[in-house]
């Protein structure tokens, strides 16, 4: 099992996002809650290991200093294992890397593409992962999803 570290804030485990771009962050954690295929879950130190498929949403880490981080993630997996998380995305954005006006629009397209549930051009898991992630860039970004 791998050492849980003290800081003046409480126990941490150490945390691992990675994307395709590289490794985002590698840093000791209090806690995270991420967007499971099942709903929200939250880890803190000493969690049972546990692998998981992640959905299109935001992460939510507190980090060893006590610093909120939140992230617009795509999708992937979470890995729990000895005090060490690791986080699997295929895309992840800071507020400050967010195109709001861009999101808006995604989300536009999305929501019209639902709409049309009758259509057999339209492939609607697709569409619904779309909105999934224009939505969560939209929280990130301070906007109302």
């Amino acid at each position: 099992m791998a050492e849980t570290t003290s800081t003046a804030g409480g126990k941490t485990f150490h945390l691992e996002v990675v994307s395709p771009e590289g490794v985002l962050f590698d840093l000791p954690a209090r806690s995270i809650v991420a967007p499971g295929a099942d709903g929200m879950l939250g880890v803190l130190v000493g969690h049972a290991p546990l692998v998981t498929p992640l959905v299109p949403d935001v992460l939510k880490i507190v980090g060893g200093d006590g610093r909120e981080i939140a992230l617009a993630i795509g999708s992937g997996f979470l890995q729990v294992a000895d005090d060490q998380v690791r986080v699997l995305v295929d895309s992840a954005e800071r507020a400050d890397e967010i195109d709001v006006a861009r999101a808006e629009e995604s989300r536009r397209r999305a929501e019209e593409r639902l709409k049309r549930r009758g259509a057999t051009d339209i492939d609607f898991v697709r569409a619904e992962v779309a909105l999934r992630r224009a939505i969560a860039r939209l929280k990130v970004a301070g906007r109302t999803g």
